[in-house]
Order: C-alpha cells, then sequence, then structure tokens
C-alpha cells in the first residue's frame, strides 16, 4: 500500500476571546514576521485586534478585494520577509490568505469571522481566474483561532450556509463510497468524520438558530472536523461530491447564491438520487432557516436544469458520484425538482 501523508493544524482554539491568544499562538509555533491578510469589514472585527495584540512583531497588514489569482499576486508581490499569513475573514479572505502562504512557503494561521463552509479548515483554495472559479491544492492551516464571540454575531446567513455545507456531506460520502467500488481511495475514517459533523450540526439544530453557544461551538467544530476529515482523505471527497458540482456550475453561471446555500439545496435533490432520506435533510434545513428552494435564491429554474444536467462537464470534475451511476435526462431533472420542491 502507498504511503498516506495526512497533514493536520498543530494548534486549534475554540472560544470566547480567543482571538486574544495569537501572540501566544505565534510563540509557541515560532513565527515572527506576520502578515495579517483581512477585508475592510473584518479589518474592523478582528484584524485590529490582532494587529494590536501582535503589536511587538510589527505585523504587515493587506486589504483583500476578491478571491482571484491576480489579487493573490499582487499580494504575494507586495509582502516581503513574512513567515505566517494570519487570514481573519470569510471565504474569501481564507481562501487568498491560503494561497499566499502556500506559494510564499510559509505557514497559515486561519481566523474565521463567520462560519459559512469548511473553507476555513480545508487545503483546497477557491480562486477565480479570469472569471472562471477554479480550485487549487495547497496546505492546510498550521493554526486555527475561531473566536465564539465573534463567530456568533455574524450575520445569521452565514451560519445558516455553514450548517448547508456540513449537512451536505452526507450525499458526499454517499458519493465516494459509490467511487470505492470503481477503485477510487477511500478512507472509512475520514467518512466517519464527515458524517459525525453532518449528524452533529442536524441534532444542534434548535441551539444554531437561537445562537445558543454550545450551537454555536458544535457547528465551528463540526466544521473543523470536516477540514480534517479532507486533510485525513488528502482529498476534498469526504465533504463534497455530486452536490458541490451542481453548486460549482452554478459560480460558472454567475449565481448570486452563497456556496453553502447551493451545496444545501442541490443535496436535497442528489439524497432523492441517491434514495437517501431526503425529506430529512430538507427539513432540517428549514429547521435551521438555510433555503430549500433554487427558486427563494432568485436562480432561474433553466440554470439549476442546466447544472444538474452539465456539472461533470462544467466543472472538468474526474470524480465518480451518482451522476455517472444514473445518468440524468432533461425529465429526470425536472422530476427532481417537482418531486422534493427545490423548485
Amino acid at each position: 500500500m502507498d504511503p498516506h501523508i495526512i497533514n493536520l493544524p498543530r494548534k486549534v482554539i475554540v472560544g470566547n476571546n480567543v482571538i486574544d491568544n495569537m501572540f501566544d499562538v505565534c510563540s509557541e509555533l515560532g513565527v515572527k514576521k506576520p502578515l495579517i491578510l483581512a477585508d475592510k469589514n473584518t479589518l474592523k472585527i478582528s484584524g485590529e485586534r490582532i494587529k494590536e495584540n501582535l503589536t511587538s512583531l510589527n505585523p504587515q497588514t493587506e486589504i483583500v478585494k476578491e478571491a482571484s489569482l491576480a489579487e493573490t499576486e499582487r499580494i504575494k508581490n507586495t509582502v516581503k520577509d513574512i513567515d505566517v499569513v494570519i487570514g481573519t475573514g470569510g471565504g474569501v479572505v481564507i481562501d487568498v490568505a491560503k494561497l499566499v502562504a502556500f506559494e510564499k512557503n510559509v505557514c497559515f494561521f486561519s481566523v474565521p469571522t463567520a462560519p459559512s463552509h469548511d473553507g476555513i479548515v480545508s487545503e483546497t483554495a477557491s480562486i477565480t481566474d479570469k472569471g472562471t472559479k477554479i480550485s487549487i491544492k495547497t496546505r492546510g492551516p498550521r493554526a486555527i483561532i475561531a473566536d465564539v464571540n465573534i463567530i456568533s454575531n455574524a450575520p445569521y446567513r452565514l451560519i445558516a450556509s455553514g450548517c448547508a455545507d456540513i449537512i451536505s456531506n452526507l450525499t458526499a460520502v454517499y458519493d465516494w463510497e459509490l467511487a470505492k467500488k470503481n477503485g477510487e481511495y477511500f478512507s472509512e475514517y475520514a467518512a466517519k468524520l464527515s458524517l459525525l459533523a453532518a449528524d452533529i450540526v442536524m441534532k444542534s439544530a434548535d441551539t444554531i438558530v437561537e445562537r445558543k453557544e454550545r450551537g454555536i461551538r458544535n457547528l465551528i467544530e463540526a466544521l473543523i472536523t470536516s477540514g480534517i476529515a479532507m486533510s485525513i482523505a488528502q482529498s476534498s471527497r469526504p465533504a463534497s461530491g455530486s452536490e458541490h458540482m451542481i453548486s460549482h456550475a452554478l459560480d460558472m453561471m454567475n449565481s448570486n447564491a452563497l456556496h453553502g446555500e447551493q451545496c444545501g439545496i442541490a443535496s436535497i435533490g442528489i439524497a432523492y438520487l441517491q434514495g437517501q432520506d431526503w425529506k430529512k435533510i430538507k427539513q432540517t434545513l428549514q429547521k435551521i432557516k438555510a433555503p430549500v428552494s433554487f427558486r427563494e435564491m432568485g436562480i432561474e429554474k433553466e440554470m439549476v436544469v442546466k447544472a444538474f444536467l452539465e456539472a461533470k462537464s462544467m466543472t472538468k470534475r474526474e470524480r465518480y458520484t451518482i451522476l455517472d451511476e444514473k445518468p440524468l435526462t432533461r425529465d429526470k431533472v425536472e422530476q427532481i425538482l417537482r418531486v422534493t420542491g427545490i423548485y
């Protein structure tokens, strides 16, 4: 059996006001030349606090404007002499921070301000290149500092989106198990971790909606667990199947919905196709107050049909899923949308 290398975070801190531990984390992990990346909003929410905490290290700071290769290049060529990139924000900032750190060959610290998807932990950066969204393999974070106070106060839509992204692990793992039959590498341990994350979020729906600390902690820890599952698998397989292909296809058609929202809705339809309990997924998303219909997200029906029919070819992902096992026709897609009510 070939060697299997697993890269995991060295330090994970989840709790109230843990953002103020940044200097201690840097000292413990031996980094002294930080670059802080944030957007205009998260600079005020968390970036300035990190900068103040690291005053003695004289940190550099850059504002991230978009998650693009051009922006990554700009930042990479602007900053000099760093040994860690601290990304604090949502998906855009975190993805750019991952890629800058990877290309500068330094470590990356993830400091999320919203729990909108599991990209806060994964090794994959979702970046646009001349308008096309691409996924780039980088390295996972050396440290994760998840401040419950800050994350609890994120817009609720972002919290619900993170829940939906984790719940879609149910269909992703099913697809991965199908691929196992075709000889693809499959980690039972990583798959179980991914499903555990989904189960915890589903059972925590009530406390998450109420923004209770235990519920938000469960969501954060589920996102971290899902990211660790991907690190163990050395692939996004435990948390990304045909539902993510559909989401990526919608992105390429300029959908304005959030990543997690699209994955959650798509997972209802995919669960129906897989023969899973799609009603339970839909009911849980409703309880969490996440969207359960592409219509309510303002996405045109023809875009949705095209995303289902052409997800595999549009995303150019060579991975076996239910879309290979049960190839779709337009009539079948119409049936899925009608029966499940996702349009």
